[in-house]
């Protein structure tokens, strides 16, 4: 029997925005890919809810571009149009199934090898029973990512939040997030076989709103600093003079993988950055934006 989807109002990305998004994308692909290597991943699912701040659903492109088909649950309409025609650009839509989902009225169809959760937890209503649906879909393993607590950027954040009024609780606030709470309740659905830190670039996650850079997005959270700087972006500053903006990702072109013809202008910045994801566990704990676990659930019993 499927199971109801918890309703949930999220403001969802048109296009990826900035160098740290597109890191973010890399470093997702390349630790999905890793844990799925060997382990005959044939079908996975993703969404139905979605965290990333980028565009929502693409989180197993790179699976579906080594043969996986793909499900995507998203509860939008033109996201699940622009998940189909990036899956178009790089020639796998063949490998994509969409589903669209609104609100308690939906329900999420089937059985998969992998079931993903990206960043989720925070913004449903129940995240234990959220999991828990999930994994009743999950024949063979299930994959949370969530935010990492105690990275560095969290520090630097809640510095800054000293200077705001009011003080919006943000993803770091929730338990879900914190490993000595979800292990646990993971190894409750199965058994944790991989858990690890990605997107550990050296900047920092201070959690920019959907849509904005770093940079643009700290400034406008200074005092008076950040007046001058929305309407700054309101009256057209120097990044709407008529230049392609750089690392803006979307429908029509999306270059996160070294054989896309435009992967130049990213993969020259990062070589320009230093990046630590799968540099150790004490790199990842400071510099991590993210953890994530595999679970297997062959043997779960619900």
């Amino acid at each position: 029997m499927a199971d109801r989807i918890p309703e949930v109002t999220l403001k969802l990305a048109r296009v990826d925005v900035g160098l740290g998004t597109a890191y973010e994308r890399v470093a997702i692909y390349r630790l999905f890919e890793r844990w799925a290597e060997n382990r005959q991943i044939q079908t996975a699912l993703e969404g139905p809810i979605d965290g990333m701040a980028g565009i929502p659903g693409l989180h197993l492109l790179g699976l579906a571009r080594r043969g996986t088909h793909v499900t995507v649950a998203l509860p939008d309409t033109a996201g699940l149009d622009i998940v189909r025609s990036i899956y178009r650009l790089h020639g796998v839509e063949d490998r994509l199934t969409t589903i669209e989902v609104v609100g308690n009225e939906s329900t999420l169809p089937g059985n998969y090898d992998l079931v993903l959760s990206y960043n989720a937890l925070p913004l449903v209503g129940n995240w234990r029973s959220y999991l828990e649906s999930l994994a009743k879909h999950a024949s063979r393993f299930l994959l949370v990512s969530v935010t990492n607590p105690y990275s560095y950027g969290v520090g630097i954040r809640k510095l800054q939040r000293l200077l705001e009024s009011p003080r919006e609780p943000e993803l770091f606030d929730h338990d879900s997030v914190r490993p000595s709470v979800l292990g646990p309740f993971l190894n409750r659905l199965g058994r944790i076989v991989e858990h690890g830190h990605l997107d550990s670039p050296w900047w920092p996650d201070l959690f920019v709103p959907t849509g904005q850079t770093l940079a643009g997005a700290t400034l406008a959270r200074l005092p008076i600093v950040g007046k001058w700087a929305s309407a700054r972006g309101r009256s057209g500053g120097p990044q709407h003079n008529g230049a392609p903006q750089p690392y803006l990702y979307g429908r029509d072109r999306f270059p996160l993988f070294g054989d896309n013809p435009d992967h130049q202008e990213l993969a020259a910045a990062l070589k320009r950055h230093p990046v630590f994801d799968g540099k150790g566990a004490l790199l990842g704990h400071l510099f991590g934006h993210h953890h994530a676990y595999l679970v297997q659930t062959d043997d779960a019993v619900y």
